[in-house]
């Protein structure tokens, strides 16, 4: 007994559905399968060799079968990746022997079979049939041993949470450790930041207090945008210390009594000018409360004035209304605002820290998030309580009530009264940052000298809330470019749709309208498509940057920025898009050139087809020339044609139809055809004397085109093309055609006027419109060969010749392979094409085309003389007919390779029947 398995016995036994693929895409040719696959698909081994589609097609009756196409999908990936590809479970019927097709559900998965040097030899079809299980889904099976599967899954579940409790608890742990490091990094890092920040700011106040040597305007500008900046620096960094401290349990408040109605007050008139200047009221109603009110002073400067500030914010008419007032027993601090509102569901989280309301309007964008966190947390610190009321789109009303006396506060916290307390320093950061957020009438005038020879510069529109960077931004950018500056990105959006800038600059986080925002707008709107975008955010980082970057802008810039950066990428991203307005306009007028080509092409074969209705139509010759003449001009859009014929006595070429001479005087005038190059200028002459076609793009730059060349450029003639018209191969005139106004006949265009001339040549052999039709009815018109019936009449003549004249015939005919198949997965149009290539590599072969022979789909023949070894030169030409389908046929990009049958038969051996 032999010791090596029979692998091929062991596969075909296989329990498993599964089919050996060639990667002969689109055929896919069937090779091996095991026995488990006929038996499901009922079908046989005799299969074997056929494309996998030509054997499994798609449910005819099935209008929504889709098993075929997602197939050939995934043999297609399995090609491109080498890799496996499952497919999701596919509704593919399979034919039964009596036709009719059944219905089934597979789960199919391809497998590469890869060489050593990882080519795809083979492909693997394996499926599994789950119709059974799909129908028992359908029909609520799938029901069954569901309360089994459910314990199992709670089980299972709970063991999941019980590890899930078990990590959240050493999470906790870690966050503890974390929160605190945290707390102490925000301390540290905050006293770290307040003594460069004292000294920066103490050295912004002695230049600005400097009164023997008064600053310049712009130095003035730039130090005062230093100092405003500073100090809100400096109340950020207050903030951050304030709440280490409380989360510390560090933060030491130092109560005294205080005449509460005298300080408020004095902090809420801080705001005067600036409510002032932005048009709204502020309403102080401070009456004098019966007794003094322990509080800290510093910690209830930052109360009123976060709130103030808040009001101030996100009110944009009407006005504030700041009121003290006695209520049972205590203190009560109102600040109502005529504002935005708050939506009810954002109201629970409003105080909760860095929380922000998402899409509320504001004056601006920016902000830390901690301010009313701050404000319930040093309330909090007082003993008191603060809540808030409001109605979106009507205000809101924040309400703060302290205890009166000092029983509720440590008493080792308690101190005597300071009647010199004033708001400080503090104070004058809030109103600074407010005053900030209102409109600056300079934003949109120019600052900067523009050279008197600038031109016209291009154009950025700047968006950004916070007034001095705008004002930073646009003075940079003003010494080279016109800028035009918006406070939010709603009036950016609305600027670059009325006003559309070469580019636009913004920022991210801006009210009404954020950088996003503005960015999804222009790009959704056809204007302002393609205008670089470049994102300046405060949000450092990859990610940041990334997301940015996705989200279309064309840059992303990070604060803080030099302005070298800032210039560099500006000029960048403008000299980019200049180069891309070139590339399109270049590209939009070549798509017009190829348009007008295609246009000009298309007449091409209107007149080709006008013509062609002609030769049935007319039997007259010099009507049927006339016609031409006629559909050159009027369908073929050309300016002026003409047909020549040649008197074989005289040689003297006689034009015998035009259209569009006016401008000669005697356009039937006849011209000599000469026998040598040297002795014709003419261009009909040349063409009728040499039988080829000839272009001539330019008739002012080319010397010997045509008699009355002068009368031709005169009349503002440009192109000419000018097509021989043969009889037997020989010429016998010429077809010209001419356009003016610079149009050039193209060479694709000259292809098409061959086919013209061609059937005009026809015209003047067959005259007789009965011979015209039988005629047309014998040329297989996509490969120009002979049909059946006339490749017959030919093989019919030399059999008639004899044995003397003629020893021995072979005739080749050969099929193409699976046509159909190429027909069905790639187009009837590819098929046709496939059809045109193998004609012309025939006809390469064989330059005596009436050897030739298509009978029909994919069937050609070919007929040869032998001599007497009949039998030797028939193999040599069928090896050399296999020979030039060996190599691909380059179809409209694509390769194929198309397979043939391929057979000979001899006369007078296999018989003397031409048929």
């Amino acid at each position: 007994m032999d010791s090596q398995p029979d692998f091929r016995l062991l596969f075909e036994e296989s329990p498993d559905i599964l089919l050996v693929l060639l990667p002969d895409t689109p055929r896919y040719t069937m090779v091996a399968a095991t026995s488990a696959r006929w038996r499901a698909t009922h079908t046989a081994p005799d299969t074997l060799g056929r494309g996998l589609f030509e054997v499994f097609p798609d449910n005819p009756d099935d209008p929504s079968a889709t098993g075929t196409s997602n197939l050939r999908a995934s043999l297609e990936r399995v090609l491109k990746t080498r890799q496996p590809d499952t497919m999701p479970v596919q509704k593919y019927d399979i034919r039964r022997h009596d036709g009719s097709f059944e219905v089934k559900y597979w789960s199919p998965k391809n497998l590469p079979v890869l060489s050593g040097s990882g080519e795809v030899l083979y492909i693997l079809h394996r499926v599994e049939d789950v119709t059974a299980l799909v129908r028992a889904s359908e029909q609520g099976e799938q029901l069954r041993d569901r309360q089994s599967a459910m314990e199992r899954e709670v089980i299972q579940r709970s063991h999941e949470l019980a590890v899930a409790l078990g990590e959240v608890r050493e999470a906790n742990a870690k966050l503890a450790e974390l929160d605190v490091a945290k707390t102490a990094f925000f301390s540290n890092i905050s006293h770290e930041f307040r003594t460069p920040l004292t000294l920066m700011l103490g050295s912004l106040e002695d230049e600005l207090g400097e009164r023997g040597q008064p600053l310049p305007p712009t130095r003035l500008e730039r130090i005062e945008i230093a100092h405003r900046n500073g100090l809100r620096l400096l109340k950020l960094v207050n903030a951050l210390l304030d709440f280490a401290r409380i989360e510390a349990g560090r933060m030491q408040a130092h109560y005294q009594p205080t005449n509460l109605s005298e300080l408020t007050a004095e902090l809420a008139s801080s705001f005067d000018s600036a409510t002032e200047r932005m048009g709204l009221t502020l309403t102080i109603d401070c009456p004098h409360l019966p007794e003094a009110v322990y509080v800290d002073c510093e910690m209830w400067e930052k109360i009123v004035l976060n709130l103030i500030s808040n009001a101030f914010k996100h009110t944009f008419q009407g006005g504030i209304v700041v009121r003290l007032a006695w209520l049972d027993g205590t203190a009560q601090l109102t600040v109502e605002d005529s504002g935005v509102g708050i939506a009810a569901e954002e109201i629970p989280r409003l105080f909760e820290r860095f929380h922000r309301v998402r899409g509320a309007a504001s004056r601006t964008h920016e902000g830390s998030g901690i301010g009313l966190s701050l404000v319930r947390e040093l309330v909090q610190l007082h003993s008191g309580s603060i809540r808030v009321e409001s109605e979106l789109g009507r205000g809101s009303r924040f309400i703060v009530t302290l205890k009166t006396g000092s029983a509720h506060l440590p008493a080792d916290q308690l101190g005597k009264s300071d009647h010199g307390a004033t708001a400080g320093r503090t104070a004058a950061a809030h109103v600074r940052e407010a005053l900030s957020w209102l409109p600056a009438a300079s934003d949109t005038t120019v600052t900067e000298a523009v050279p008197e020879n600038a031109g016209s510069r291009p154009c950025i529109l700047l968006a950004d809330d916070n007034v001095d960077m705008r004002r930073h931004i646009a003075r940079l950018l003003r010494r080279s470019y016109e800028v035009l500056v918006v406070p939010d990105g709603e009036a950016a959006l609305e600027t670059a749709l009325s006003t559309p800038p070469d580019l636009v600059l913004s920022d991210v986080m801006m009210p009404r309208l954020d950088g996003f925002g503005l960015l999804k707008a222009l790009r959704a709107d056809e204007r302002t498509r393609q205008l670089p975008v470049i994102l300046l955010s405060a949000r450092a980082g990859e990610e940041a940057a990334v997301e940015g970057l996705d989200a279309g802008a064309d840059d992303y810039l990070v604060k803080p920025f030099s302005a070298r950066e800032l210039l560099a990428r500006v000029r960048a991203h403008l000299e980019l898009a200049r180069q891309r307005r070139e590339l399109e306009r270049e590209l939009e007028k070549r798509v017009q050139a190829r348009t007008a080509e295609v246009a000009r092409l298309t007449r091409v074969l209107q007149l080709l087809s006008g013509i062609n209705t002609a030769l049935v139509r007319i039997q007259d010759r010099d009507q049927v020339m006339a016609e031409a003449c006629r559909l050159a001009r009027g369908v073929g859009g050309y300016s002026l044609s003409m047909v020549a014929l040649v008197n074989p006595t005289t040689r003297l070429a006689r034009p015998v139809a035009w259209s569009g001479y006016e401008f000669l005087a005697h356009p039937e005038r006849e011209f000599p055809i000469a026998d040598r190059d040297e002795a014709d200028s003419s261009l009909m002459g040349r063409v009728i004397r040499t039988g080829e076609a000839v272009l001539c793009e330019d008739v002012a730059s080319t010397s010997y085109v045509i008699d009355g060349r002068d009368e031709l450029i005169a009349a503002g003639v440009h192109s000419l093309a000018c097509l021989p018209l043969k009889v037997d191969s020989t010429p016998v005139g010429a077809f010209l055609f001419g356009t003016r106004r610079n149009d050039i006949i193209s060479r694709d265009e000259l292809v098409l006027l061959e086919e013209v001339s061609a059937n005009l040549s026809f015209a003047l052999q067959y005259l007789d419109k009965q011979d015209a039709v039988q005629f047309l009815s014998y040329f297989e018109p996509l490969t120009g060969l002979a049909k059946r019936a006339l490749f017959c009449e030919r093989l019919n003549r030399l059999l008639r010749g004899g044995a003397e004249s003629l020893p021995c015939l072979a005739v080749t005919v050969f099929d193409i392979a699976h046509l159909a198949v190429i027909n069905d997965s790639l187009g009837r149009h590819t098929g046709d094409r496939l059809l045109q290539c193998v004609a012309d590599r025939l006809k390469a072969r064989f330059p005596d085309t009436e050897q030739l022979g298509h009978l029909g789909g994919g069937t050609f023949v070919c007929v040869n003389a032998l001599d007497e070894r009949a039998a030797v030169e028939g193999h040599r030409l069928h090896e050399d007919i296999t020979r030039l389908f060996a190599q691909r046929f380059s179809v409209d990009g694509r390769e194929i390779l198309a397979e043939i049958k391929c057979g000979v038969a001899y006369y007078p051996k296999d018989g003397q029947e031409p048929n």
